[in-house]
């Protein structure tokens, strides 16, 4: 959808409430949820937002405005307790929000390809958590093997300024000029033993949690990141996976945004992997962003007008039933919600800026009743 058509469709969904006697009422009290939208179609997709555990109250009544009705938890602190994850779930549920996915930053740890004592120790961390999910009766455990050693994940290199709204730039030229080694280099084998040798350890014990583990395709997808080789980016990386580890709760937190940034290179185009992984029933979550180019330089933009057709992709995904979790995941900073970016080059944080928010909210939501009247005929 052009984003020509998807401002005009939402004015004409604006006109039409008001002369029908006003909006819902956007500042209802918490205990009173809102009305949920009728669509052509019931569809199973879980429409969210990636969230943090300090998210205001405020942010999280946003969010059930705005029907958001599910979470990924994206949790950065290492020591974050079964205790804090209840408390959190408890505060979530007050705002009618469910939290369907945690992604935890602390598998992000050299010893995972260095080996030794420490490695098992942060096995049983990560072991450890994973219960903690089944305890809570969360279903997914989101995670990406990269970013392992110290200068191994650079996310960005500069931001692209839309009409003074900010988005990311990866730029491989740029990156050239920051790259670093630390040490030695890390050929594919290596790293692909070092994955299979967690997940022999892991799965069994998402297995008897109940927990699926969804692994995030490498961003960006270039060969490596300081020294480490990536391999996580194709289709046959994919396939690869699969066959080191069998396990159904093994799947993919399927990024459309990081799956078009190398073209053609990953050997399926976006729709056609969406339905490879449905139909292996490995496609757990997706998360839904947009770009403008492609490498060796992309930068990220509106959902609606970037160089993929996402309606497209919504159709896909309502097609093969798709019932996970979908998130705008990275959304367009306007000026209202700007503060100074982190420098190009550090690992990327992902804020809550609400106007970038709700207006991927109304996107997705609109494309989703599209879908729906799509599927239909």
């Amino acid at each position: 959808m052009k984003r020509l058509d998807f401002i005009k469709t939402n004015l004409a969904a604006l006109g039409g409430a008001l002369l029908a006697g006003g909006l819902p009422a956007i500042a209802a009290p918490v205990s009173a949820p809102l009305a949920s939208r009728s669509t052509p179609r019931q569809a199973a997709i879980k429409l969210g937002m990636r969230v943090s555990p300090g998210l205001s109250d405020q942010h999280l009544e946003l969010m059930r405005q705005l029907e958001l009705g599910w979470c990924r938890l994206d949790v950065h602190e290492r020591d974050f307790s079964y205790e804090d994850l209840a408390r959190t779930q408890e505060r979530y549920a007050k705002h009618g929000l469910r939290i369907f996915s945690v992604f935890n930053n602390t598998h992000k740890s050299p010893s995972l390809l260095l080996g030794g004592p420490e490695r098992e120790a942060h096995l049983e961390v990560l072991a450890r958590g994973i219960k903690d999910l089944g305890r809570l009766g969360i279903p997914v455990c989101d995670t990406a093997w990269l970013g392992l050693l110290p200068g191994s994940q650079v996310f960005d290199t500069s931001y692209a300024d839309l009409s003074g709204i900010r988005t990311r730039i990866f730029d491989t030229a740029e990156y050239a000029k920051i790259d670093k080694v630390a040490g030695r280099r890390w050929s594919a084998e290596e790293v692909r033993d070092a994955l299979k040798y967690c997940l022999d350890r892991i799965m069994p014990v998402a297995q008897a949690s109940g927990v699926r583990v969804a692994i995030h395709p490498d961003d960006p997808p270039i060969p490596e990141q300081g020294g480490v080789a990536r391999i996580l980016h194709s289709f046959e990386h994919f396939r690869q996976l699969f066959d080191l580890c069998r396990s159904p709760n093994l799947g993919v937190n399927f990024c459309v945004g990081t799956w078009i940034e190398p073209g053609e290179a990953t050997g399926k185009p976006v729709n056609d992997m969406i339905r490879w992984l449905a139909a292996n029933g490995r496609l757990i979550d997706v998360h839904f962003r947009n770009i403008r180019g492609m490498l060796p330089r992309f930068q990220e933009t509106f959902i609606d007008n970037g160089d993929c057709d996402l309606q497209e992709v919504m159709n896909t995904l309502v097609e093969v039933g798709f019932d996970g979790l979908l998130v705008p995941d990275h959304v367009p900073v306007f000026t209202i919600d700007q503060t100074p970016p982190p420098p190009p080059g550090t690992t990327y944080r992902t804020p809550f800026p609400p106007a970038g928010v709700a207006y991927s909210a109304a996107g997705m939501r609109t494309m989703l009743r599209n879908a729906c009247r799509h599927v239909e005929t």
